[in-house]
């Protein structure tokens, strides 16, 4: 299938990730995905349609697009975190590079 295919299948299948604010920076994963797979995104001004850069879990997050490190992150229209390192657009953000705003993990006892 090719670059366009995979657009207008896409865009032909049922929505894959949700936005839940119109300031967010990411959305939600509503199904497994898959890297490479375009997925239509539904709530977001900015990508509806988007290409997925890692394989992403149920309920993950995902980059509407490219945030650079130390960038604020949005979900539910307020900061969840600073990411610790540059995200591409449609790839993971999760605890491997995103620094949460409001839990910090314990040191092990």
């Amino acid at each position: 299938m090719s670059r366009g295919d995979s657009r207008e299948a896409a865009s032909a299948d049922s929505v894959a990730a949700l936005v839940l604010h119109p300031a967010d920076d990411v959305a939600t994963a509503l199904r497994e995905l898959k890297a490479g797979e375009w997925i239509r995104v539904q709530g977001s001004a900015q990508a509806e349609l988007l290409q997925v850069g890692e394989d992403i879990g149920l309920c993950h997050k995902l980059a509407l697009r490219t945030l650079a490190a130390g960038q604020p992150v949005r979900k539910y229209g307020e900061v969840i975190g600073l990411t610790s390192q540059p995200v591409a657009a449609g790839g993971h953000v999760h605890i491997h590079n995103l620094s949460s705003a409001r839990a910090r993990l314990s040191p092990p006892a």
